[in-house]
């Protein structure tokens, strides 16, 4: 594997995908994707990296699918305004620590709702 002179250590955008890297890990591909991907590899050191890597990913099985918990201030405002709770006046002033709204806004929002 030859070195590259580049400065940043990052995926760019003529990269393969960690997909079809994947793919080209379990030997999937198209001959000539195939080929491609090879002739990148040698090229760059981010996707040679990347790809050992790779062999510890498992996919998820089908219908497997973790939503990300939603944060509990954002979820108690949420469930507020929803209820149509005007005394979420403590709840809004968190969030307005953490993504800038003001209270005002914030309640300018519940009330057009």
């Amino acid at each position: 594997m030859a070195s590259s002179t580049a400065k940043s250590f990052a995926k760019k955008l003529g990269c393969p995908s960690s997909n079809l890297l994947l793919s080209f890990r379990s030997q999937t591909l198209a001959p000539e994707i195939n080929f491609l991907v090879k002739h990148h590899l040698a090229a760059c050191d981010f996707c040679y990296c990347e790809l050992p890597l790779l062999s510890f990913y498992t996919a998820p099985l089908k219908g497997e699918a973790r939503v990300p918990e939603l944060p509990i201030n954002l979820r108690t405002l949420a469930e507020s305004i929803l209820r149509g709770n005007r005394s979420a006046k403590a709840a809004v002033a968190v969030v307005d620590q953490e993504l800038g709204f003001t209270i005002a806004e914030a309640e300018d929002r519940q009330c057009s709702n």
